[in-house]
C-alpha cells in the first residue's frame, strides 16, 4: 500500500488551512487486513469455507452455526516490517515491529430443539497501520522548498523562514541533499456482535454487527542541506527577504494524529455437507468518522558569511496546527470459499474476495466530496486469493498447516508486483482435552512507491522505489466447555 505524499491529492480548506487529503489515507481507513486468530492465520486465511471458532465472527459468521460448545478465546500477535527503499540512487534500509492483542471473544450457542442457534462476542484488531520509511541522496533537479507555497501567508513555511520571498520565489530550486524519515503507528479494529442460525438442514445464515474503532498517528521528518555550499552569497548587507541565497539547511516536520470510528455488517451463507462446506460473505460499506489532529514545523539555518541588512540574521522558524474530520464510505466487498476433507485428516481451503476500490469515497465534507471522481479514478476492482491446507497428525495431539495468499493493490495502473503476498505457517496441539494452543508464522512481500513532494517541473525527481517485508507471529489461546 502506497503511503502519502502520492502524487494525487485533493485539498481541503477549513479554517483557513489548506491540508491535503490523499489518496492513501482513504486506503489506510478502508483496510479490512486478513482476519484474525492463528488457526485462520495458518492456512492463509482461507476460512470462509471453514469459520468454526470464534474468528468466523470476521471471515464468516455463518460458520459459528457449526459450534456446539461455549468458547472462550483471546489471540496475540507481533508483527515486524522492514522497507528497503531507493531514493535519488541511493539505497537505504529501516524496520518496525508491534506486538498487540489480536482478538478475544466469547461464543455462546443458544440451546435448540433442532437446528443452531449461536451468538458472538468479541474484539479483533483487523489491521496493523505501523509503517517506516528511510530515505537519503543527492537531488541535483529539485527542492521540496518551492512545494511548499500557500496562499495564506499564516500557512507557508518557506515564506515565514525566509526561504522565499514576498513574491514566492526562492533560489533554492536544486543541488540539495534531501533526508526523509516517515514512522507510522496505529491499528483498526472492531467489536463484533455476531449471531448464526441454520434456516434449513445444513444451510446456516450469520450476521455481524461491527463497530469500528482506531487510530493512526505519523511523525515525518525532511531535511534539506546544501552539503556542497551552492547557496553561499557573501555580500554584505544581504536583505533578509533574499536569505535563501545563503541557504545552509532546512528542517521540515509533520505530524499528525488520528482517531478513527464507524460501523459495518459482514453477512455470511454456509451450506455444509458430510465432507466439504461451502460459504459467502458480503461486507457492507462501513461509515467511518476520522478525526485528524496535524501540525507542520519548519526552521532554516543560513550561512555565517557576509553581514545582514539590519545587522542581524532572519528569525528562522515558523509552525501552525489544526484539527480536521471527514469521513470515508468503504467498498462492497463479496467473497466466497469452499473447504473439504480429501482425506479424514487433511482439510484443504480456498477463497477469493472481490473488492471494488472504485466504490470508495469521501464523505461528511462538502470539499473533498467535490473530488471524489478524481479520488475514484485512482482505483480498480481487484479480487484476492487465499489457500490453506491443515493436516491432523494421526496418533498425536498436533495440527499442521500451510497457506498462501495473494492481494492485488487497489491502484490503478499497479503491477502485480505490487501485489500483497502471503506465505505462512501454524501448529496447532491440544494442551488438554478442551485447550487448544495454535500458532502461526507468516512472511509477506511487496513492491510500491511514494512520491516524496509534488513537483511538476521534476515530477520523478521525489519518487522512492520501496520493497517491503512483513514477519508475522501470532498465538491463539481457546477453551471450550
Amino acid at each position: 500500500m502506497r503511503t502519502s505524499f502520492r502524487s494525487f491529492l485533493l485539498m481541503l480548506a477549513l479554517t483557513g488551512v489548506l491540508h491535503a487529503q490523499f489518496v492513501e489515507d482513504a486506503v489506510r481507513y478502508s483496510n479490512r487486513g486478513y482476519g484474525t486468530g492463528a488457526r485462520a492465520a495458518g492456512m492463509g486465511f482461507a476460512s470462509i469455507g471453514v469459520s468454526d471458532d470464534f474468528s468466523a465472527s470476521v471471515h464468516n459468521p455463518a460458520g459459528l452455526a457449526q459450534m456446539r460448545r461455549l468458547e472462550v478465546v483471546g489471540s496475540l500477535g507481533h508483527a515486524g516490517l522492514t522497507n528497503d527503499a531507493t531514493y535519488l540512487g541511493a539505497s537505504s534500509s529501516d524496520d518496525v515491529s508491534v506486538t498487540a492483542l489480536e482478538n478475544i471473544g466469547f461464543v455462546f450457542p443458544y440451546p435448540t430443539v433442532q437446528g443452531s442457534l449461536v451468538f458472538a462476542f468479541g474484539y479483533n484488531r483487523l489491521a496493523d497501520l505501523s509503517g517506516i520509511l528511510s530515505a537519503k541522496g543527492y537531488n541535483g533537479e529539485s527542492s521540496i522548498i518551492p512545494t511548499l507555497y500557500d496562499g495564506d501567508p499564516a500557512y507557508d513555511i518557506p515564506f515565514n523562514t525566509y526561504l522565499t520571498n514576498t513574491n514566492g520565489y526562492t533560489a533554492v530550486q536544486k543541488d540539495v541533499r534531501q533526508t526523509v524519515r516517515l514512522k507510522e503507528d496505529g491499528s483498526i479494529g472492531q467489536w463484533s456482535f455476531s449471531g448464526a442460525v441454520d434456516v434449513e438442514e445444513n444451510l446456516s445464515f450469520g450476521v455481524s454487527l461491527n463497530i469500528l474503532n482506531g487510530d493512526f498517528s505519523s511523525v515525518r521528518n525532511f531535511l534539506e542541506e546544501d552539503v556542497n555550499n551552492v547557496y553561499n552569497n557573501a555580500v554584505l548587507n544581504l536583505p533578509r527577504d533574499s536569505a535563501y541565497l545563503r541557504f545552509n539547511k532546512f528542517y521540515y516536520d509533520s505530524y499528525i494524529s488520528s482517531e478513527v470510528s464507524g460501523t459495518g455488517l459482514t453477512v455470511g451463507l454456509m451450506y455444509r455437507g458430510e465432507e466439504w462446506r461451502v460459504g459467502a460473505t458480503v461486507k457492507t460499506p462501513s461509515a467511518v468518522t476520522v478525526k485528524e489532529t496535524y501540525s507542520n514545523e519548519g526552521q532554516s539555518v543560513f550561512d555565517f558569511a557576509g553581514s545582514w541588512q539590519g545587522g542581524s540574521a532572519p528569525v528562522t522558524s515558523h509552525s501552525y496546527k489544526a484539527t480536521n474530520e471527514y469521513g470515508v464510505s468503504t467498498p462492497w466487498a463479496f467473497g466466497a470459499g469452499v473447504s473439504l476433507y480429501v482425506l479424514p485428516s487433511l482439510l484443504v481451503a480456498a477463497d477469493v474476495e472481490h473488492t471494488d476500490w472504485t466504490q470508495t469515497k469521501w464523505t461528511d465534507s462538502d470539499a473533498l466530496e467535490k473530488g471524489n471522481s478524481a479520488l475514484q479514478a485512482q482505483f480498480r476492482a481487484v479480487t484476492a486469493f487465499r489457500a490453506g491446507a491443515e493436516f491432523d497428525v494421526p496418533g498425536t495431539v498436533f495440527r499442521l498447516r500451510a497457506g498462501y495468499a495473494r492481494t492485488p493493490s487497489p491502484y490503478a495502473g499497479d503491477a502485480s508486483s505490487s501485489d500483497r503476498v502471503l506465505y505462512t505457517g501454524g501448529l496447532g496441539m491440544f494442551l488438554q482435552r478442551n485447550v487448544m494452543l495454535d500458532a502461526a508464522a507468516g512472511y509477506g512481500t511487496a513492491e510500491t512507491y511514494t512520491y516524496q513532494y509534488v513537483t511538476s517541473l521534476h515530477p520523478g525527481t521525489a519518487r522512492t522505489d520501496q520493497s517491503l517485508t512483513t514477519l508475522t507471529l501470532g498465538f491463539t489461546l481457546s477453551y471450550r466447555f
